[in-house]
């Protein structure tokens, strides 16, 4: 059945696509609702029409409007997958590179610094860009603004196995103990790991 989507009311073409009514077709003719639905069905499967299997289609990753560093993104993500230009956005130039055991190096960006434990990262660390209450410091770093109620140190706040991270650890400013001054994610711990 074809549709003509451009002159048929909406309640119509919901009636089209369930086959209980159509819309009359005229020359410029768009085709058939369903036969769109299961062609999008066949690209997002990765299907193309004769059969043969193709690559899925990979979404470019964009980050949400008002991060300053999307950390769960980047906590447990191989760094050789992530596009350069989000390396270069969300944690900058790299400065320095150092092993610390075997399989596992530091490596400090001017925006951040990042572990990676056999090319995966698993502890990001950032200097939020001004000292920041709890929900805001959450809330900028890619997380909800409430992780419910923290651990409260002495130099920091933290969170164990909240949204999918082991640990979340918000450092506290030296002048106002209500503000924090850098972020610091464990996807995992190294020895929990091995």
């Amino acid at each position: 059945m074809h549709v003509d989507r451009r002159s048929c009311p909406p309640f119509l073409l919901v009636a089209a696509v369930l086959g209980l009514a159509g819309c009359p077709a005229d020359n410029g003719e768009l085709g058939s609702l369903i036969q769109e639905a299961d062609e999008r069905a066949a690209v997002v499967q990765g299907v193309r029409d004769e059969g043969s299997l193709a690559p899925a289609k990979r979404n470019r990753y964009v980050k949400r409007q008002g991060l300053h560093l999307d950390a769960p993104y980047f906590a447990g993500r191989e760094l050789a997958s992530i596009e350069d230009s989000d390396v270069a956005d969300q944690l900058g130039v790299e400065i320095s590179r150092e092993a610390v055991s075997e399989g596992e190096t530091h490596i400090v960006f001017d925006k951040a610094e990042i572990w990676v434990l056999d090319g995966t990262i698993y502890r990001i660390r950032s200097q939020l860009a001004h000292t920041m209450d709890i929900p805001t410091a959450l809330g900028v770093s890619g997380f909800p603004l409430s992780l419910g109620t923290p651990i409260d140190g002495a130099r920091n706040v933290r969170w164990n196995r909240a949204w999918s991270t082991r640990r979340i650890e918000l450092i506290r400013s030296e002048e106002d103990r209500r503000l924090f001054t850098h972020i610091d994610v464990y996807k995992f711990l190294p020895r929990e790991n091995r």
